[in-house]
């Protein structure tokens, strides 16, 4: 069955189908429009999905929650969901599966989804699934716009998820370098990057100390320091241009996939000292390695991209060498670039774009508590009141 969308004479885009005739001898043609889509291909995903749950004579079937689950996942997959999504896409429809395995998506309500929520937070010993807030919060989500879409594809018709509590958020200040860990860590990251043997295992050092480096002095992900190629530096304009993100599953040899986790390209500026880091860096690889293509990754062992994974685990030696705390992580050096550039003055929109954030709201979010604001000017009023009450 081939599945067709175009816009309407009103600019509503609309699918017809053909599916075969009825005993009567009348064809069965289907008809839906998707005033929702804005785009073509919005549409054509919303006409797949009402398609595929139709039955002979061209009406919505009853289905299973986790059916349509399993089939809109697979959809979000096909349109450029990112690997690492679509596993915890799974992941969320697995809990459905455990909770609702023979619930009909149509006869669910509020009620239904409340109890459901309320069993992925009970303890594991009393029944439920043991998550902390948070990831319910997350599969709150994932269904509110699965239902989203089986409303407008015309397999549901409400939304029960809009009216059912998610738990309050649990916050966490991410963890950062303080200025007191910063000696230490920043001498053992520059002796071993400062190697001049060819040995593997000085080598590996080197580029575990160097992925840690060019994290902490451009704030990138993980999986982003593991993408950049050689040809990313731009010496002559003094920038770093971000565009891709290192995937890595289970039995499968990592690729780079050329969008950001933010699907938001930026170029990050370097000074002229950090230029001369990577120079450096480059030419010890190419001492080892041989001289590698300009499309090669910065951060390898053999001129292949490696895991997210491994550079994190490298790292937590590091950072156990140097006594820091656990908390400390990998991702640690992303908030401590963050955090550092707000205590000396840095703006919001410059960080947004530098840390390659959907917006400006998502950099407030994050760091709006480090920003320097009307509690400094109330110690600096305490501060007069004090010196008025000293005469």
């Amino acid at each position: 069955m081939s599945v067709t969308v175009k816009r309407g004479r009103d600019g509503v885009f609309e699918c017809r189908l053909y599916l075969g005739r009825g005993v009567d001898g009348r064809a069965i043609r289907p008809y839906k429009r998707f005033p929702n889509a804005a785009t073509e291909s919005e549409a054509l995903e919303l006409a797949e999905t009402w398609a595929a749950n139709l039955t002979a004579n061209g009406e919505v079937k009853s289905a299973r929650l986790i059916d349509l689950l399993a089939d809109y996942v697979q959809l979000r997959g096909r349109n450029g969901a990112s690997p690492n999504s679509i596993k915890s896409y799974r992941l969320f429809t697995h809990y459905v599966a455990r909770f609702l395995r023979t619930a009909n998506a149509r006869d669910l309500s509020v009620m239904d989804f409340n109890r459901f929520e309320q069993a992925l937070l009970m303890p594991k010993s009393d029944g439920g699934q043991g998550l902390c807030r948070n990831s319910v919060i997350n599969v709150h989500n994932f269904l509110r716009g699965a239902y989203n879409h089986f409303v407008d594809a015309g397999i549901c018709d409400a939304n029960p998820i809009v009216y059912v509590s998610k738990p309050s958020p649990e916050r966490h200040e991410a963890c950062a370098l303080t200025e007191w860990d910063f000696e230490d860590f920043n001498a053992r990251l520059e002796s071993a990057m400062g190697v001049e043997g060819t040995g593997m295992g000085e080598y590996r050092r080197a580029v575990y100390a160097f992925a840690a480096w060019l994290a902490l002095v451009t704030g990138m992900r993980v999986g982003e320091v593991c993408a950049e190629q050689r040809a990313d530096v731009k010496r002559y304009q003094m920038f770093l241009h971000v565009g891709g993100n290192v995937i890595e599953s289970a039995g499968a040899k990592p690729y780079r996939r050329d969008v950001t986790k933010g699907r938001k390209c930026r170029n990050i500026a370097v000074t002229a000292e950090d230029l001369g880091v990577i120079d450096s860096f480059v030419r010890l690889q190419n001492a080892v390695l041989g001289r590698l293509d300009a499309d090669s990754p910065l951060v390898t062992l053999d001129g292949s991209y490696m895991r997210p994974t491994t550079i994190s685990r490298a790292f937590s030696r590091i950072r156990d060498s140097c006594g820091l705390p656990k908390e400390i992580t990998f991702h640690s050096l992303r908030h401590t670039h963050a955090s550092w550039l707000i205590a000396n003055g840095c703006d919001l929109k410059t960080l947004s774009e530098r840390m390659g954030h959907a917006d400006e709201a998502t950099t407030l979010r994050f760091y709006g508590h480090l920003m320097p604001g009307r509690d400094a000017v109330a110690a600096q009023l305490f501060s007069e009141a004090k010196r008025r009450a000293l005469g």
